[in-house]
């Protein structure tokens, strides 16, 4: 056997001691197997793609010619599945769609079945390394120039700058020669404004706006085919130097609950988080200085963190407390905590045990039902008092309701002519008075009126003596119509021009006595105007 020549002793020694710092997968057959490469290999069907050994970019100090040059062999074999212990066979090229250049396969154009595993093996009959590469092949979504699963995401903060790359473009594109490349927006040519430049193989957006959200496709022809790169572009707000803001209870405050043992409580804690990257909100209640979780009682909950509303990145999120039923040692203070990298807020609520009021609501429901039909009562009265005083009268006799203790409702005045002075206008105001009005008033509405010509009886202490004597007679008669009014509840005057001009006895006789029941009280007048009579009387007389 001829001993190795130094070069390849070199060679060997070269490769042992460069291989990647990393674990491998295991050791079969004298071969050192270093798994599944982390670089995966995703591409859209009809689009060409090179799979390279990574052996010789990242696990060896070598390249493809200088491991020929040893006399080592690279040999391709395929799995079917993702799996790395699947069954592997060798690779058969046809030199037109699928063929082997140097260290790599091209693949002109990519299909769907050539999804798999794809290992390198480095070896001749004393050395050998293996590592396999995973090749993703999926269709565009319906409509779309790309698959959502295999766009790459960034972020770009309003009113900053933001550069968006064509990445892995440059098996496609000639050495020394820029790309000719053409960007999308959503799938569509797009006439961009002045802030968002071109340049090679970027998209440079000066001033990021909102309206810049969106997926950003760029193309390259290739060889007869079309090669595409997606990058869906979030915008956020600008990061934020300040910490979270409790909106509600309020913040750096203690508020006070009344709370009467054995009812529910539930507190809840709003907070506004500004965009502060990836990084989760954290809002969170404490009992003193006790973790809600840290407590004994089953009873006290906190529930998940719920978003509530979110723009830009910026986040209102909430957290509830409950207590199914409130117990003694459940009084205290309950602070809610938010926290982002900037510092931390809280707001603080103090329970405090409620005096308990028998029957408060049952109280004030009695009261406020007594009250209303009080009112209801005392406006139905004012509304209707005659009507319920007639009411009462035909039902339970003629007692005086009022309490007054009078015998009459009204007494009733009016102008009595002889008969050799009647007129047509002296009979209509008589018939008015003592047939049309008592008519009314005693038959209709029940009311019971004195009528001096129908009711007055003289007095028994009136003898022939005194009816011989004119004065004792009238004074008599004054004395009896005195005797009436002091008996009824009120006078009722038909005022007429005869009555006026005979000055009435009501006004003359008994002016002085009438004037002191009027400023008292004892009486209430009625006045009665059956014709015009100004320029007759005096009304502020009367």
């Amino acid at each position: 056997m001829t001993p190795p020549s130094p070069l390849l002793i070199l060679l060997y020694f070269t490769l042992s001691k460069s291989v990647k710092m990393v674990s491998k997968r295991g050791s079969v057959d004298g071969c050192t197997d270093w798994s599944v490469d982390y670089l995966k290999y995703r591409v859209l069907q009809g689009e060409p793609v090179r799979l390279k050994c990574a052996l010789f970019y990242g696990y060896i100090r070598a390249n493809y010619s200088q491991a020929q040059g040893v006399g080592l062999s690279l040999m391709w074999y395929r799995s079917s599945g993702l799996g790395h212990s699947d069954f592997e066979e060798p690779i058969s090229f046809d030199g037109v769609r699928m063929s082997k250049e140097e260290d790599a396969i091209w693949f002109r154009p990519a299909d769907l079945q050539d999804v798999g595993l794809y290992s390198c093996v480095l070896r001749n009959s004393t050395y050998c390394m293996k590592v396999s590469m995973s090749l993703t092949v999926a269709e565009n979504d319906t409509d779309l120039c790309y698959n959502s699963d295999m766009r790459r995401h960034e972020k770009a903060e309003l009113s900053k700058s933001k550069e968006i790359l064509c990445l892995d473009i440059d098996d496609y594109v000639d050495s020394g020669k820029d790309p000719d490349i053409v960007w999308y927006k959503e799938c569509r040519p797009k006439l961009w404004r002045a802030s968002i430049i071109q340049k090679r193989d970027i998209l440079s957006i000066q001033e990021v706006k909102e309206d810049d959200i969106g997926n950003y496709t760029c193309e390259i022809q290739f060889g007869g085919f079309v090669v595409r790169r997606t990058t869906e572009l979030t915008v956020t707000a600008p990061l934020t130097d300040k910490p979270p803001k409790i909106l509600f209870p309020t913040e750096n405050k203690i508020s006070n609950m009344e709370l009467q043992l054995g009812s529910a409580l539930n507190l809840t804690c709003r907070a506004f988080f500004g965009y502060s990257g990836d990084v989760s909100p954290l809002i969170y209640w404490m009992k003193g200085e006790k973790f809600i979780e840290d407590l004994d009682e089953e009873r006290v909950q906190e529930s998940d963190i719920k978003l509530v509303r979110e723009h830009l990145g910026e986040q209102e999120v909430m957290i509830s407390l409950t207590i199914d039923s409130l117990e003694e040692e459940d009084l205290g203070n309950y602070s809610c905590y938010v926290e982002n990298g900037n510092g931390r807020r809280q707001a603080t609520v103090q329970i405090f045990r409620r005096a308990e009021l028998m029957y408060t609501v049952e109280l004030a429901g009695g009261l406020g039902a007594i009250l209303l039909l009080l009112i209801f009562l005392i406006s139905l009265y004012k509304c209707y008092k005659i009507e319920l005083m007639l009411f009462y009268r035909r039902h339970f006799g003629s007692e005086d309701v009022d309490g007054e203790n009078k015998d009459y409702d009204a007494y009733l005045s009016y102008t009595k002519v002889d008969p050799d002075q009647w007129s047509q206008e002296t009979r209509e105001e008589e018939r008015f008075a003592l047939e049309i009005l008592p008519d009314v008033l005693e038959k209709h509405y029940g009311y019971k009126l004195f009528i001096p010509d129908r009711d007055l009886i003289p007095t028994g202490s009136l003898t022939n003596e005194h009816y011989q004597d004119d004065t004792r007679l009238f004074g008599a008669y004054i004395e009896d119509v005195a005797r009436c009014v002091d008996q009824s509840k009120r006078l009722i005057i038909v005022m007429t021009p005869s009555y006026v001009v005979r000055r009435g006895w009501s006004i003359f006789e008994l002016e002085t006595r009438l004037r002191n029941m009027l400023v008292t009280g004892e009486i209430k007048v009625i006045l009665i105007e059956c014709a015009e009579l100004r320029g007759i009387m005096n009304y502020q007389e009367v």
